[in-house]
């Protein structure tokens, strides 16, 4: 019996050395190869180094392997620009991928920022390939080399060789939000160098039906001369001055002629008005298939005024973030009874004063089904509000026992998971401990890393005691297992 044991464990050591994989049919092979590379954790659209040297790797191993993989031409076609200029190893992906549908990105690295003469170096050679990309996001710091990529996209659509067929577009400049071309900043109107011009249009005006996701941060088109945005199912606009958005009439039309919008962000960008704080007279665009909502970065008498442009009644995912300082009590009372369908709510740097309980208690109440809070950056002010009564506007009986038990209704009955970060501990540790008193406590909670540091061991112990799962996590953001569940529920 222990021999047979022993035997045993040197097979399951030694089989995959003695696999004959060789004989394997080159088809078969083949799969097995684009399996392994593709599951490296981190491969495109969040591709990170193990994805990038897996697949290298898997042409170092025989000469049969490598003939393998490089016939295989999508096997190299999800390409992260993380090599240096002159990006020779990314374009050696890009001849490998040959005529595949190229899934690209190029952002900067955390040691250097590209310059716009190696940036217009690469397009340059990108040029021929632009016409099968099928994705390209690109997050650059520096005006130049974004104003390079607009000329260079806009140089293409109007010379007309080849239609572009380019299903997601995104552009990223994640420096000085303030610094604008043609806008004055620090006293004096700023000039990118080397661009005289520094407005064009998407594509050159040139329609690219296969668009469905259009994002754009930090960065401003010609709108009048852009092509129709038509069955987008993703708009994100983000960080444009509200007189370099889209005109309202130009973003209603995209709106419109978008019926299948599933995600609608708009992060401190949104159409421009001549009068922006009013509500308009227009007709609300119906989006039925509006998923996700994200409202971020707005003055206070423009938030209601953007909202009321359409109506988005199966929404189930609302985040709310930066809405602290001013009275946004107009826009809470606007928001009731809109979203009925809200599953999962983020709220992060919003305050609610004193003065506007009521209507916060009102809104969070007209998301009955309401079961999963991304919470950051919050005081008790808000947090308050899921411990009251909706019909009486009184605190939970059990917190407040001098209260008749009557009626004992609170606010989001069925919140049970939470993601959070960036709270005092004292704060936390309140509101969960008052969700337990009130007969509905935290099941789980999703805790970032560092703000577990901050709790320190007592104050963690503490938590615990009042939530069933206490689960810290590195990255916040990341979807979690509860979240893909809610959002996949009919």
């Amino acid at each position: 019996m222990v021999e047979a044991v022993k035997t045993h464990i040197a097979y399951q050591l030694i089989y995959w050395r003695i696999f004959r994989i060789y004989d394997l049919p080159r088809e078969i092979l083949s799969n097995i190869i684009r399996f392994v590379a593709l599951w490296a954790q981190g491969i495109f659209p969040d591709a990170s180094p193990i994805g990038i040297r897996w697949r290298l790797q898997l042409t170092w191993v025989s000469r049969y392997f490598r003939n393998i993989a490089i016939s295989d031409s999508t096997l190299w076609n999800a390409i992260w620009f993380c090599d240096n200029p002159p990006f020779e190893r990314s374009l050696a992906f890009i001849e490998r991928s040959r005529a595949s549908p190229l899934d690209l990105r190029l952002d900067d690295t955390p040691t250097h920022k590209f310059t716009d003469q190696e940036i217009c170096a690469l397009l340059e050679k990108l040029t021929p390939h632009l016409h099968h990309i099928r994705i390209l996001i690109i997050l650059l710091d520096n005006w130049g080399p974004i104003l390079s990529v607009l000329k260079w996209l806009s140089d293409y659509g109007k010379e007309g060789v080849r239609p572009l067929t380019m299903e997601r577009f995104e552009l990223h400049r994640t420096g000085n939000p303030f610094q604008w071309p043609g806008l004055v900043w620090r006293g004096t109107k700023f000039v990118p160098p080397n661009h005289s011009l520094s407005l064009y249009s998407l594509f050159g005006g040139r329609y690219v039906p296969e668009l469905k996701s259009f994002t754009i941060n930090g960065v401003n088109i010609d709108w009048a001369d852009t092509p129709s945005l038509n069955s987008l199912t993703t708009l994100d606009l983000r960080r444009i001055p509200l007189e370099l958005c889209p005109p309202v009439s130009r973003f209603r039309q995209i709106l419109a002629t978008s019926p299948m919008l599933m995600k609608l962000s708009l992060d401190g960008a949104g159409p421009a008005s001549s009068n922006p704080t009013t509500i308009n007279n227009f007709p609300a665009i119906d989006l039925p298939h509006l998923n996700t909502l994200v409202l971020a970065n707005f003055a206070a008498p423009y938030t209601r005024s953007i909202v009321s442009h359409f109506t988005a009644p199966n929404v189930k995912d609302l985040t709310i973030m930066n809405f602290k300082g001013v009275d946004y009590s107009p826009f809470f009372e606007f928001m009731i009874g809109r979203f009925p369908k809200i599953k999962l709510l983020t709220l992060s740097t919003t305050n609610c004063p004193i003065d506007i309980l009521p209507v916060m208690i009102k809104w969070l109440d007209s998301m009955p089904l309401l079961a999963y809070a991304r919470l950051a950056d919050l005081e008790h002010d808000i947090l308050r509000a899921f411990l009251f009564n909706p019909y009486t506007m009184k605190v939970h009986p059990d917190l407040s026992p001098s209260l008749q038990r009557a009626k004992l209704c609170i606010v989001s009955p069925h919140l049970n998971v939470l993601a959070v970060e960036n709270f005092q501990p004292e704060i936390f540790a309140k509101f969960v401990r008052a969700r337990k008193l009130c007969g509905i406590p935290v099941k789980k909670t999703y805790m970032a890393q560092s703000m577990a540091k901050d709790f320190g061991r007592a104050a963690l112990a503490d938590i615990s005691q009042h939530i069933d799962s206490l689960i810290t996590c590195a990255d916040i953001g990341a979807k979690t297992r509860e979240e893909v569940e809610l959002l996949n529920e009919p």
